[in-house]
């Protein structure tokens, strides 16, 4: 009888549970309904956090993986389908997640995805698990300008930016005043600070275009180019050397002139990147006599590394080479990192094992060889340089058939390192390589692009893929969905210190989101299809805007809902780059030397720096002018570049860098405070000062504050720099030896008061007003 009960008690049990099981399914089936889940910002982020290390292009554990729909929807080894669309209750990634048994639930090893997070995965599923391509592979689409009404709305980059501050109940910050505006466009354009003369004539100007004419001037300026192709060299991992053990000099200058030619001449991004990638390709270039510039513009990817230690194998480091060029070519233009791609498929992208080899293929038949003497070379003389023979003939009674032994050096052609392809028939078989192994080939491919950034192609481009050139012209056609997003995104962070997409390397899946999505497909639009390209044009709207123009002061609001400034409530607050830090040091005190363009120079380096390399080069200290050259200028060798820059974090460029990391160190004070260059900058600073002081101490602390600042220095670091000052003529009246010691400067004379003075100029170059752009 209770035998009988019991099996009773069970049954309705049971019935119970199916009941409300049945129950359930139909109330989540009526939820489902109601509400779509979206798979990039739902699904995607679960997958690539708990699911993709085992299940994706790396590792394909069972059979398995969730990479490519086509993939998930397919059985794996137990013979069980991973996804069946519309069907939670037979798709075995369910069962998995859900499993009782920690041996049998998935992930393996790791924390168990949340009721909440399984839930959502099954609701994706039953409404037929849509499988979305990332945003960033899609092409941008035009967007509407919000509606926003604000007297503070200048552009419409402001009416994006005010709309999202609305919604998240902030307001923009007021503009900033004169002098921080004029500061900061002016390190922005062109990477120096303004002049005394151009803040004094800004500040006068009371006209309502003051601001818009001081941009159009600054993009003018010759040094706007210096300023933009600092940005460019860190991604073409410029240098004056060959890299390696041995790192042996190696003379690529023309290029770098190129650049920044090519910036200043505001070339469209479209024919700059062909002419880089390609320029050797463009029809006419092979012929003699044609246009130089275009191979000399083909050394963007001769900057790749050459190793000539003794026994090496030279075909192992001509195709590091070439993956070097892909992996490059792919970060710069497309903000994607593929480098792992090279042994297995993308573990979070789409981008597949072969497709790797597809776009290895473009770059593989060029005739370099990792040979000591960097051939294929040209003797290149640059435009400019063209330009200055021409003016130095003329005004020396002299013939163009002059010996170029006897030219200036910066008159004088050079040999130079520039890309050239094989001919037909000794072009080069490219395989995968089984595990990134370039010693175990595997099929062979042809050159072709990733299909998933060509789902949405509709021009022939796409499908005439054969070499570089047809290569370059895809990359910067509408059919490219990334090429335009990427590069104002680079120009954003380079503004604001933040990209709209944080991660300006990686606009992948595992990047960051896009904080002002709509605004980043805006600016690209408006960068490729109404600026035609022009990198000005686009500079110029961003400066322009109200966003750009607002103080920086951080309010204790703003500190706690945006401490990093994503929503962009305030103006941009960043510290300089190393070459900015240097070259204002030297444009305030008088002693910068305009001189543009040439072979690089050697200013002063710690003794012995370059004794840690085997092949032992000498620094040479540059006398005279070329000791205070912009730091572009600078000799970069690979394996030790030059101190004071690698403290400000500048990289080696012995690969490609897309984002210049920030850090604050105590090291940092310890250069510029000893340095030979800012201590020689002090002084040339304090002679200026002590001239405009006309004798008095603090009338020449306020001068050496307005001459750096633009603006007043606050009551109480004035009062500071007094004291110091007066403590400092103290120990130098009372150290007359240590006075003339103080000033190594020949053209002035040194004096207790000159010693003291230098001292508080070099503690006001190290104000973090001066090494911050406020």
């Amino acid at each position: 009888m209770q035998s009988a009960q019991r099996q009773w008690s069970t049954s309705l049990k049971l019935l119970s549970i199916a009941l409300l099981g049945w129950a359930g399914l139909v109330t989540f089936q009526c939820r489902t309904a109601n509400e779509p889940i979206d798979f990039n910002t739902q699904i995607r982020p679960l997958l690539n956090a708990s699911c993709l290390r085992c299940h994706g292009g790396v590792k394909q554990a069972g059979g398995v993986s969730l990479l490519f729909r086509d993939e998930a929807l397919k059985a794996g080894k137990s013979g069980k389908r991973c996804i069946v669309p519309g069907h939670p209750e037979e798709s075995e990634l369910i069962a998995r997640l859900e499993h009782a048994d920690p041996d049998e639930r998935m992930p393996l090893n790791g924390d168990p995805m949340t009721l909440d997070q399984v839930d959502l995965i099954k609701k994706w599923v039953a409404q037929g698990a849509n499988w979305e391509d990332h945003w960033a592979y899609v092409p941008p689409k035009p967007q509407p300008v919000p509606g926003v009404h604000a007297d503070w709305v200048k552009t419409p980059i402001d009416a994006f930016v005010y709309d999202r501050l609305d919604r998240e109940g902030l307001m923009p910050s007021p503009e900033a005043d004169c002098a921080t505006l004029l500061r900061r466009v002016s390190l922005d354009l062109t990477g120096l600070p303004p002049t005394d003369h151009e803040q004094a004539a800004f500040q006068r100007d009371k006209s309502s275009d003051a601001y818009e004419k001081a941009v159009d001037r600054l993009l003018q300026s010759p040094h706007f180019g210096e300023r933009w192709a600092a940005l460019w060299l860190d991604l073409a991992r410029y240098g004056d050397s060959q890299g390696y053990q041995k790192d042996r000099a190696r003379t690529i200058w023309p290029y770098r002139d190129w650049v920044i030619n090519a910036f200043n001449e505001d070339m469209p991004f479209d024919r700059f990147t062909v002419e880089q990638l390609a320029g050797d390709l463009l029809p006419g270039v092979a012929r003699p006599n044609a246009n130089a510039d275009q191979l000399i513009a083909t050394a963007f990817h001769r900057n790749t590394m050459s190793n000539d230690e003794g026994g090496t194998d030279d075909e192992e480091f001509r195709t590091v080479a070439v993956l070097d060029r892909v992996n490059t070519t792919f970060e710069v233009w497309q903000g994607t990192t593929i480098g792992c791609v090279q042994c297995h498929t993308h573990p979070y992208d789409p981008i597949r094992h072969k497709e790797y080899y597809q776009l290895a293929a473009y770059f593989n038949n060029t005739a370099d060889a990792d040979k000591p003497d960097d051939r294929p070379t040209i003797r290149a003389q640059t435009s400019f340089q063209q330009q200055e023979l021409a003016s130095f003939f003329k005004t020396l009674p002299l013939a163009q058939t002059w010996p170029t032994d006897s030219l200036p050096a910066r008159l004088r052609p050079v040999k130079m390192p520039v890309m050239q392809e094989l001919a037909a028939d000794s072009s080069r078989t490219t395989h995968v390589f089984v595990r990134g192994n370039w010693l175990v080939p595997g099929d062979v491919v042809r050159p072709g692009l990733p299909q998933s950034l060509t789902k949405y192609a509709r021009s022939t481009v796409v499908r005439r893929q054969n070499n570089r050139l047809d290569l370059a012209r895809w990359i910067v056609s509408a059919d490219n969905p990334l090429t335009a997003r990427v590069l104002v995104n680079r120009f954003w962070e380079q503004l604001f210190g933040f990209g709209l997409v944080e991660t300006v390397e990686d606009f992948g899946t595992q990047g960051a989101k896009p904080s002002h999505p709509e605004l980043l497909d805006y600016l690209a639009l408006r960068f490729r299809d109404q600026y035609r390209w022009s990198v000005k044009k686009i500079l110029r709207e961003l400066v322009l805007s109200a966003t750009y123009r607002q103080s920086s002061v951080m309010t204790p609001a703003l500190r706690e809902k945006d401490s990093q400034n994503r929503l962009l409530a305030r103006g941009p607050r960043v510290r300089l780059t190393a070459e900015q830090v240097r070259d204002q040091a030297l444009s305030v005190s008088g002693l910068l030397t305009p001189t543009m363009y040439g072979p690089p120079v050697m200013p002063p380096q710690p003794d012995g720096v370059w004794q840690v390399i085997r092949n032992v080069m000498k620094w040479k200290a540059a006398e005279g002018p070329d000791r205070y050259r912009r730091a572009i200028y600078t000799f970069w060798r690979k394996s030790s570049p030059y101190p004071s820059f690698t403290t400000f974090d500048s990289p080696s460029r012995e690969l490609c860098v897309s984002r210049r990391v920030r850090t604050n160190t105590p090291l940092q004070a310890l250069v510029t405070l000893n340095d030979p260059v800012y201590w020689e900058a002090a002084q040339a600073l304090a002679s200026r000062m002590q001239r405009a002081g006309g004798g008095n101490p603090v009338k020449a602390i306020r001068a050496g504050g307005q001459l750096l600042l633009g603006a007043p220095l606050s009551d109480r670091k004035e009062k500071l720099l007094i004291r110091y000052y007066q403590q400092s003529l103290q120990h130098y009246r009372k150290s007359p030896t240590a006075a003339r010691e103080s000033i190594m400067l020949k053209t002035l004379i040194p004096s207790p008061e000159l010693a003291a003075l230098t001292a508080t100029a070099n503690v006001i170059l190290n104000l973090d007003e001066a090494i911050t752009k406020e």
